[in-house]
């Protein structure tokens, strides 16, 4: 940590002490450990982890979201070891909620698996691997596999099929999972599947626009069209499938909400398909 940082930290940390309204103060060195969180993630030092965790320990008010900021900086790290993930999974037993461990775990393997895959780091690679399993919510698990299974797209095919079916086991026989979160892992299982020559490609990504259609707010249906438009033109441009990309067109203007609209428009402009198609 740079001393400019360092100094306002301190400064930050001492006023802090100050308030007296318990809650305000806990909101305060929540507010502290993002930083330091923010710096760690810059500098890569474990130091400036410590000094995040010291604070962290003074939160009262929902600490495990805390701890959380400071997992998620520690998977920013461009420079990884095993030593650095030890201490990422020691830090998630801070955590006492299962969407947030969830989120932190999932971030934590997604992160250093890549990192062992790149880097032909066999035991970081094995152990991201082997925490999937302690994932409490079955939709970070699914999607954990799922990112590990993008990783070895176009570097060991056999493999990431392997990982991509499991986590279309975990959501085939998962129940009550939003349809939202549905949509968006049928679009990246189709999308995997087609960078994998996989013929399952488009029948996920049927389902996804089948199941869309349950959705009634007007800003989590938009998202959802989306994400289906955005999977359509980059399987469909990848492949040179017309069919796709006519069809991400069409569904580009069942678009409701102006910033999801916006953001379609510009993926077709992007794509240079007409609106009109």
């Amino acid at each position: 940590m740079n001393y400019d940082v360092k100094t306002r930290i301190e400064k930050l940390v001492a006023s802090a002490a100050d308030i007296s309204d318990p809650l305000e103060r806990s909101r305060k060195y929540k507010t502290i450990v993002s930083l330091i969180s923010q710096e760690a993630a810059r500098s890569n030092d474990l130091q400036d982890i410590e000094e995040a965790k010291k604070i962290a320990g003074l939160v009262t008010d929902d600490p495990s979201k805390a701890y959380l900021e400071i997992v998620r900086a520690i998977a920013k790290f461009s420079r990884k070891n095993i030593k650095i993930f030890d201490e990422a999974v020691k830090i998630t037993g801070k955590i006492n909620n299962d969407l947030d461990l969830s989120v932190g775990l999932s971030e934590i393997i997604t992160a250093f698996a890549k990192y062992g895959i790149t880097k032909k780091d066999d035991v970081i690679y094995s152990d991201s691997l082997d925490l999937i399993e302690k994932i409490p919510l079955n939709t970070y698990r699914a999607m954990a596999y799922r990112n590990i299974s993008y990783s070895l797209t176009g570097i060991d095919r056999g493999r990431s099929l392997e990982l991509l079916d499991k986590s279309i086991d975990i959501l085939g026989k998962s129940s009550g999972i939003k349809t939202d979160y549905l949509v968006k892992a049928f679009c990246e299982t189709g999308s995997i599947l087609a960078l994998l020559d996989d013929e399952r490609s488009r029948g996920f990504i049927k389902q996804a626009i089948e199941i869309s259609g349950d959705l009634v707010d007007d800003f989590d249906k938009s998202a959802a069209l989306l994400k289906i438009v955005e999977t359509e033109m980059e399987i469909g441009i990848k492949s040179n499938d017309q069919e796709l990309i006519t069809e991400a067109s069409i569904i580009s203007k069942g678009i409701t909400k102006e910033y999801y609209k916006t953001l379609a428009e510009y993926v077709m402009i992007e794509k240079n398909v007409s609106e009109t198609t």
